[in-house]
């Protein structure tokens, strides 16, 4: 086995919780590299099942503009929000090696053919879904609650190319890593499951299962219906019934959560209410389509109406 030193290493732009824990997966078995900002800690101060530790990674400023370094980074992982993504990979771009693979990670949606756009033939971009769950409970501190269900697909030709090779190797190191080959598809059964939590939740400030009652149901539903309708006219298709069935049993298996877009909210960062509700309504007007309540909660969650 090759030692930690002679693997590819990791280079993680965003230092949130999951960008924590991941680097904290990968740093058992190669060298990790946090890019971060200047207000950012230098160290970080890693907790799972009660046992504490200092994080082994190198932590450098993200590069910008002329001071990006040439040809250096093969494996990028970026955890960022959706809305930062097409802000945070250009200036990255010069730092990227030809072959280098690019893995994107969020929650809501975002238009990947124009991050496509900007890589060459050979560089290979992912997209995963995580249900691994971590908080930071002060800027240098993370604690990784669970290690759930990761789904990671390709994203482009170069990516499908290379996933069948590059998955067992992630496997080794993310527990609970499978593939998917179609993540276009995985991505919008999360997105349903998101819009029949996280538009109710952050407007009524309620924790995940407080969603249950019976006051909630009727935008719950439409909120997912108005989805499936736009998910359908592009052609893919989903049960109204299996897909709120699936948000109903997160809802009752994270209860006392409260959802990443209502903890943005009272901590007054910008929401990813763009990639979730604004997604399904604009794309539904490109489509000469309805989302009423979809637009509804994105104008609630914007302060755009009372």
């Amino acid at each position: 086995m090759a030692k930690k030193e002679q693997l590819t290493p990791v280079y993680i732009l965003g230092p949130g919780a999951l960008g924590l824990a991941f680097a904290k997966l990968f740093s058992d078995h190669r060298p990790v590299t946090l890019l971060t900002k200047t207000h950012h800690p230098h160290q970080y101060q890693y907790t799972y099942q009660a046992h504490s530790e200092h994080l082994q990674v190198q932590c450098i400023p993200s590069p910008s503009g002329e001071q990006a370094p040439q040809q250096q980074i093969g494996e990028l992982w970026l955890f960022t929000k959706a809305h930062q993504v097409l802000e945070a990979l250009p200036p990255l771009l010069p730092a990227l090696k030809n072959n280098a693979k690019i893995v994107i990670s969020h929650n809501g949606m975002s238009d990947l053919r124009a991050l496509n756009q900007l890589l060459g033939p050979n560089q290979s971009l992912y997209f995963m879904l995580t249900q691994q769950a971590a908080y930071k409970p002060a800027a240098d501190k993370v604690v990784h609650v669970s290690q759930g269900l990761s789904t990671l697909g390709a994203a482009n030709k170069a990516a499908e190319k290379s996933l069948a090779r590059q998955l067992p190797l992630w496997q080794q190191q993310i527990p609970n890593l499978v593939s998917s080959d179609n993540i276009h598809h995985a991505r919008w059964q999360k997105l349903l499951v998101n819009l029949a939590i996280n538009p109710v939740a952050t407007w009524q400030q309620q924790r995940n299962g407080a969603l249950r009652a019976p006051e909630y149901a009727s935008d719950i539903m439409a909120l997912v219906h108005e989805a499936i309708t736009v998910a359908k006219a592009q052609g893919l298709d989903f049960s109204l019934v299996q897909a709120l069935n699936l948000a109903y049993k997160v809802m009752a298996q994270t209860a006392e959560n409260r959802c990443s877009m209502l903890q943005d909210k009272l901590l007054g960062r910008e929401t990813e209410i763009d990639a979730m509700c604004g997604y399904v309504y604009k794309t539904a007007q490109q489509l000469g389509l309805a989302a009423p309540v979809n637009q509804l909660y994105y104008q609630r969650i914007k302060g755009d109406t009372p």
